[in-house]
Formats: C-alpha cells, structure tokens, sequence
C-alpha cells in the first residue's frame, strides 16, 4: 500500500510540474526533469520500483520539450530501470527510443552512452553478435570524444564480452588497455572504474583455472575498494574472493584454514549486499555459502541458507542461478539417500540449465543424474546419461561457437587492417593507355586475391587456436568422465546383483552360471501357461542373445515344446529336470527329447548346423 502511495505521489509532483508551469520556461522544466532522473538514479538499488516511477515521470514530462539529449536520456533512464528488473524485453524498447532521439540529433555523448547499455542489454541475453556490434559503435564514439572514462569503460565492456566468448588472452589485453587509459589520462584516477577491471581480470583467470592469479587481482581490488570506500566494489571482491578462495581449499592438502577464509569473505559480501539492498547479490552469496556448507559436510545449514537463496531467486526469476540452486537441492537429498527427490531436483536444474543456455552447468547436472541413476538401479538411465554427457562434452556448440568467435574476429579485424587499401587514389586513368590498363587490372587482381588468401589464412588460424583450445577442455573432460567410469565399473564388477542385471551384456558367462540364474527364475512360476512361456523366453534372450532367431532359421519345423526343450538342453539340464520344470512326466519328456533329436539328426548333415551341435550336450 505505501509503494503504491510513493508511486501515486511521484506521478502527481510530475503532474503538477508539467500542468502547473506552463509559463515558467525551459529552465524549471529541465531542472524539474533533472530532479527526478537523479532521484531515480539514488534509489536505483535501494527502492528499484519507486526509481521506475521517478524516470517514467522524468519521461513523459520530456515528451513536450524541444531538448532531445533530455529526452534520449530520460528513455535511457527508464531503460535501466527495466533492466535492473531484468525485464529486457521494455529496457530494449526504451534503449533503442534514447539511441533514435540521440542519433537523429548527432549527440556524440550520448550517442555513445546508448550504444554502451545496448551491448549491456544483449549480453545480458547472450546475443553475442549484437553485443559485439554495439560496443565497437561505443567504442569508437569514445574515441572520437576523446573521453579517456568513456574509453576505459568500452575498453572493459569489449574484455568482459571476450569472456563471455572465451577468448580468454583477447579480454586480458583489452582490460589492460582499460587500465592503462585510466592511469595516463592525466586526471584524478576513477578508483571504481579501476577497481572494476581488476575484478575482471580476476575472474578471466578463474575462468581458467588458474585461481592463484585470480585471488591477486581479487585482492587488489579488496584493498583499493576498501581504501576508498566503496561499498559495492567491496561487496564484488569479496563475493568472488569467496568463491576463489574455496577453488584454492578444494586443492589444497589441508584445506580448513582456506575454507575459513572463504567464510569470512562470503559473510562480509553478505552483510555488505542486504545493507545495499541487493537482492541478486545476496541470492548468489547465500548459494554460494550453501555450497561451501555443503563440502564441509553442514547439510542443514546448507539446506536453510539455500531455501533462503531459493526465495529471492524465484522473485528474481534468474534461470542460471536457480539452476544452480536446484543443482545444490539434490545434491542435499542425493546427500540424505533420497534418490527419486534428487533426481527430480536435477532435471528441474537442468530445465533451467537448457533455459539459461548454461551448458558447463548442464554437462555437471547430468553427471550428478547419471550417478544417481546407478544407485536407483536404473540402468537404462544411467547409460543415456552418460551418453548425453560425452555429446554435452563434446557438442557442436562448441565448435560452432568457435567458428563464430574467429569468424566475427576476422570481420572486425579486416575493418581496420585493410581500410588503407580500398581507398588507394585512382587520379590519372584518364592517360594511361590500355597496357597501363591492362596491367592494373592484373595488379587489383593479384591485390584482391592475396587479400582473399590473407583473409582465409587469418581465419583458419584463429579456429585452430580456438578449436585446440576446445579441444584440451573436452579432453580434461573426458579424463575426468574416464575415471569416474573407472569407478563405476569397479563398483559393478563387485556387486553380484548389478551383474545379473546386466547379463545380457556379458557374452562370455559361463554355462553354469546362466543355468543358475534361469532356474532361480523358473522356480517362481510354471512353463504350462502362456505367460510363464513368454517370461521364459525373455529370460533366456538376455542369457544367450539370437538363439532363438537362430534356432527357428537352421530348423523351423520345431514346434514350441521342442523349442523349450533346445532351450533347456542348452542350459544343460537333465531329463528329469525338464520334467520337473514344464510340469509333465518323465517319460513324456525323455520321448519328447528323442524326437528332437532325430529331427535334428535328420538334418545334421549340413554344414550351416554346426551351432546347434552343442545344444544337448
């Protein structure tokens, strides 16, 4: 009711400014309508619903103003207000509204500024291609502004968009970069900005798993964050310090003091995020401390800290992070021998994974699926599962998205390299004669086609790169996978039930033991019915797979009885008991034998006979 109530205010005060100042001109109603974009700004994280109502009030009062940079700006505003919601589809509407208004009137600042929250807003929904277009945009305004803030931070948007594409050495380098405009601008250093790229570059190197590197640039980013004070820099580096610091414990031979201090940093980012009123902060920082409960072996208090994660993740509607956290929900009933819960928490997990296109977090949650389909017994599953995780491991995603990564860097790169040579001068053609003709025709000729070679060659070389390194982590993949099938083939060969389940499997039992087993089965029911008949035979394919297919080639006028009885000569049994087990006398039995042989001698002069030549023996 009182949000409701701020909100209704809000409007009115936009209300009275635009109806009630008519005469008092642009000055008042640009003041005005700076008032609210910086009270929205304030409450951005603090009161996300009132910050929308004061940057939608600040944009309607500009819909009647001649200023178009106020007006670019205002939609920006409310662009952000909708993005921090996560409502992406309205933050693009208005995103694109600031980027027209400031286009149309060649407003280079902001034109920059909009391109910048475009690239923001579509790597947030993982459209890599647009992302890339409208940062190179930024950038390049930047550079034209010759603004070295706005140039550091394009620089830092284009390395963490490497990142999201692996290209791991070309997001260090343009991070670096930032760093350095930073420090030779000859102004003030912007501590944030700064403190921000050294986050980054830390969590470049955690991505690759060299978490020693990570945790200096995580550290450094500590001490100048708290320096200086600033609280949501702070709350940044020691929410990843948290999860680097527990890579390091997960390493380390005697891990308690690491894990300790991955307590400490995940404790302090979570005082730090619920004072700034951050809910997705204070979500992954819950996670992650439920995970750490979790490893150490604390499983309530890793199922209380992730049912309040799984509260503010479900407002949030993050589908990687509930992902994650459904991932840890099974991994607690997996934990507590609560098979069926577990594997119905994995693949909601997984459901999300696929929504969230997170596909390192798919390839670990049907690892966990395939492992509690083994304990289930449920084979069939188990076997699908691990599968599916060799085709995740080595998907064609992956090399697809390669290609994409060196394709568009060959497209970006040529811009630049071969620009100089489509703007050579064509002055003086009017005096040439033809062989001059003739001879810059063979020459733009050799021109375009070695710069055709050069542009096959550059590309072939980065999808190489690319490519290998795909490669050692789908290897690194598949060490681990070989291992844990190790494991699991060591489990089955030691237990005696797995093995009679996965007797068809196994073509070189003994005869003895498959005689055991189908008398074991036979015991429970009588050959005389139809449906004993049907459970006998499938019994018996999993003991000897295509023997009665070819049984019925090599001698198909048998009839059923003298089928049944090739299938207990081959199991070995005696004339009494193939009395015993198909109900009828001894007598009958021993004839019925008889008869089989001699229609089996009849034709046992042919040489394709010769796999049925141990069949009563």
């Amino acid at each position: 009711m009182k949000k409701h109530l701020s909100y209704t205010l809000v409007f009115l005060l936009a209300g009275v400014i635009l109806v009630g100042n008519p005469l008092l001109g642009k000055t008042i109603s640009r003041d005005s309508v700076r008032v609210l974009l910086d009270q929205s700004n304030e409450l951005a994280y603090i009161q996300p619903g009132l910050s929308q109502a004061y940057a939608k009030a600040a944009y309607e009062l500009t819909r009647g103003m001649p200023d178009p940079a106020l007006k670019s700006e205002a939609a920006q505003v409310v662009g952000y207000s909708y993005y921090d919601q996560r409502k992406l589809s309205l933050a693009r509407h208005y995103f694109l509204e600031a980027l027209r208004l400031s286009e149309a009137a060649e407003l280079g600042e902001l034109n920059e500024k909009n391109h910048h929250a475009l690239y923001q807003l579509y790597r947030r929904m993982e459209d890599f291609e647009n992302a890339r277009i409208h940062i190179e945009k930024a950038l390049a305004h930047a550079k034209s502004l010759g603004i070295p803030r706005r140039l550091a931070v394009n620089h830092r948007g284009l390395g963490e968009l490497y990142r999201e594409l692996g290209i791991a050495d070309k997001g260090i380098a343009s991070l670096h970069r930032a760093m350095k405009v930073l420090n030779q601008s000859g102004q003030v250093l912007d501590y944030p900005l700064y403190i921000d790229c050294e986050i980054s570059l830390g969590l470049i190197y955690k991505d690759l798993d060299d978490f020693d590197r990570a945790r200096e640039h995580l550290q450094a980013a500590l001490l100048l964050a708290e320096q200086q004070e600033l609280a949501i820099q702070s709350l940044y580096a020691h929410l990843n310090l948290g999860l680097v610091v527990k890579k390091l414990a997960d390493r380390h031979p005697s891990p308690d003091s690491l894990y300790q201090l991955a307590s400490f940093h995940n404790k302090t980012a979570l005082d730090l995020a619920q004072k700034q009123n951050r809910k997705p902060e204070t979500a992954i920082v819950l996670t992650n401390m439920a995970f750490l409960a979790f490893e150490r072996g604390k499983l309530d208090l890793a199922d209380t800290l992730l049912q309040r994660s799984l509260s503010l993740k479900e407002e949030i509607a993050n589908l990687r992070s509930l992902g994650y956290a459904y991932w840890l929900k099974g991994k607690l009933a997996a934990a507590t021998q609560r098979s069926p819960e577990a594997i119905q928490h994995y693949l909601q997990a997984i459901s999300y994974a696929q929504q969230g296109k997170d596909l390192p977090l798919h390839r670990d949650l049907v690892d966990d699926l395939s492992e509690e389909s083994f304990h289930t017994n449920d084979l069939v599953s188990y076997r699908k599962n691990l599968e599916l995780k060799e085709m995740l491991s080595d998907s064609l995603i992956n090399l697809n998205k390669a290609k994409n990564i060196a394709r568009s860097e060959i497209f970006f790169e040529q811009d630049s390299d071969f620009t100089p040579l489509q703007a050579q001068p064509q002055g003086g053609a009017a005096s040439l004669g033809w062989a001059q003709w003739l001879l810059s025709g063979l020459a733009l000729v050799c021109l375009l086609l070695l710069v055709y070679l050069y542009y096959r060659l550059r590309i072939k070389e980065k999808l190489i790169r690319v490519v290998d390194s795909q490669l050692k982590e789908s290897r690194k993949r598949q060490e681990r996978l070989n291992r844990q099938l190790l494991a699991y083939s060591q489990r089955l060969a030691n237990s005696v039930t797995k093995n009679k389940e996965l007797l068809h499997q196994l073509n070189q039992s003994s005869a003895a033991s498959a005689r055991q087993e189908a008398l074991e089965a036979l015991s429970r029911f009588r050959i005389s019915k139809t449906e004993d008949l049907r459970t006998f035979r499938l019994l018996f394919e999993k003991a000897f797979p295509g023997y009665w297919e070819g049984l019925l080639e090599e001698v198909p006028d048998l009839t059923e009885n003298e089928r049944m009885i090739a299938a207990l000569f081959k199991l070995g049994y005696t004339t009494q008991e193939m009395a015993d087990v198909l109900g009828i006398s001894y007598d009958g039995t021993k004839k019925a034998r008889y008869r089989l042989k001699k229609k089996v001698a009849a034709r046992a002069g042919q040489p394709e006979l010769a796999p049925l030549s141990g069949m009563w023996k």
